[in-house]
């Protein structure tokens, strides 16, 4: 095995920001690893790409590693209203998956899931910007070994996929 070439991208806390200022009120998520969940005090993961569930731990991820913009956990509270009341999964198309870890299997989901929100204002953009961040950051359980490895395309980059049935 030998490397020719490697490249790097290398965004910025404040870039993510700065750049998720004109978002539309809609994007997709690609969950191109299997992605899962955690469910306190339960054996079981949770399999489906929950906003409620996603973008609050994204929130103290950011937290703990932005050397920008940070949350106080009064408005990670205000937030969490925010995403019950003004956001949702508009479309998806999600399959579970079984991964290897050893010797030890864990599953989790694959696919893609559309989300809207109803309001474009800070927390939308804030939604936004977390989004993006998944990039970088995985989602969901074992992040470090490379599960929830997620894509982001804006609402605008999508057309909209009609049922087959």
């Amino acid at each position: 095995f030998h490397a020719a070439s490697m490249r790097l991208r290398s965004t910025s806390y404040r870039e993510l920001w700065e750049s998720s200022e004109a978002h539309g009120g809609s994007f997709r998520l690609y969950f191109k690893t299997p992605t899962y969940l955690a469910v306190s005090g339960s054996g079981y993961h949770y399999l489906f790409p929950d906003h409620e569930r996603i973008f609050p731990n994204l929130l103290r991820i950011w937290n703990q590693f932005s050397d920008d913009e940070r949350f106080a956990v009064e408005e990670l509270d205000e937030y969490k209203e925010w995403l019950h009341e003004k956001m949702g999964v508009s479309q998806h198309s999600i399959a579970t998956r079984i991964a290897h870890m050893r010797e030890k299997k864990a599953t989790g989901f694959t696919g893609w899931a559309t989300y809207e929100m109803k309001a474009r204002d800070k927390w939308s953009r804030v939604t936004v910007t977390l989004a993006r961040y998944a990039e970088y950051s995985n989602i969901g359980g074992n992040r470090t070994g490379g599960f929830g490895v997620t894509k982001y395309r804006s609402g605008r980059d999508e057309k909209p996929e009609l049922d087959s049935a």
